[in-house]
């Protein structure tokens, strides 16, 4: 008799510990079903998918170039664990009226494209090539951040790694100086020279939010501009963003 109660007690230990074992695992899986949906994002204007959103610091100032098969590797080599997770920090890459955070202005000669522009980027164009789409231009806008001027350094690793994974077949090169404000102008430069153009991108920090310069510059254009002794896009784009000041 006495076996049997014993027994009686032990099924009924060994069930008990089963059902917390059980209740704990649906607990933590759960709490990561709930983990994973509060992790959502959106894609940001280059179309690569940030979950959650990344400033140079003064040793990466000046030319760096990246060549693209190996640069991944390289800019994950020099990461610190919060640098690596960057991109999934960013708080969303909503754009903000470009009215509304600074004063800029885009050089004489280059007028605004009322059909290529949004309430979230103001797209401008050469005179005299408003009506051509295989133009260069230049798109001023503003990015929010979840970084401080003082974490620049977890922005710049965002901007250059999504660039990195958006063009797998380009030369990655980076630079930064300062703007005449005294703001940090971080600028990178996406170049496939199976494309007709380059890509340069001039992003000016400020407090959670960016003002952004991206000129895409045709090549041919470049060339003639220069030939003229005149400004080329990417040297007019470079001018609006260090001449930018924040409101």
């Amino acid at each position: 008799m006495r076996r049997t109660v014993r027994a009686n007690k032990r099924r009924l230990t060994a069930r008990a510990l089963a059902a917390v074992c059980l209740s704990v695992c649906l607990s933590v899986c759960m709490g990561g079903v709930l983990q994973a949906e509060e992790q959502s994002g959106n894609y940001d204007e280059w179309g690569n998918w940030i979950e959650g959103s990344a400033y140079p610091d003064d040793s990466y100032f000046g030319e760096a170039g990246l060549e693209n098969t190996d640069a991944l590797a390289a800019l994950t080599d020099g990461f610190s664990q919060d640098s690596a997770n960057a991109s999934a920090d960013i708080a969303s890459s909503d754009f903000a009226d470009a009215s509304l955070p600074g004063t800029y202005s885009v050089a004489e000669g280059w007028s605004v494209d009322s059909d290529a522009s949004t309430s979230e980027k103001t797209v401008y164009k050469m005179d005299s090539c408003l009506e051509l789409e295989d133009t260069s231009t230049i798109a001023c806008s503003y990015m929010d951040t979840n970084y401080s001027v003082l974490e620049y350094e977890q922005l710049r690793d965002m901007l250059t790694n999504n660039l990195l994974y958006a063009n797998v077949n380009a030369q990655i090169s980076t630079s930064a100086i300062y703007t005449q404000a005294k703001d940090y102008l971080y600028i990178v430069i996406v170049d496939d020279s199976a494309l007709e153009y380059k890509d340069i991108y001039h992003y000016v920090v400020g407090d959670y939010r960016c003002f952004c310069v991206e000129v895409r510059e045709y090549r041919d254009e470049a060339d003639q501009a220069a030939a003229e002794g005149v400004k080329t896009p990417r040297e007019v784009g470079q001018t609006t963003a260090e001449e930018f000041t924040w409101a």
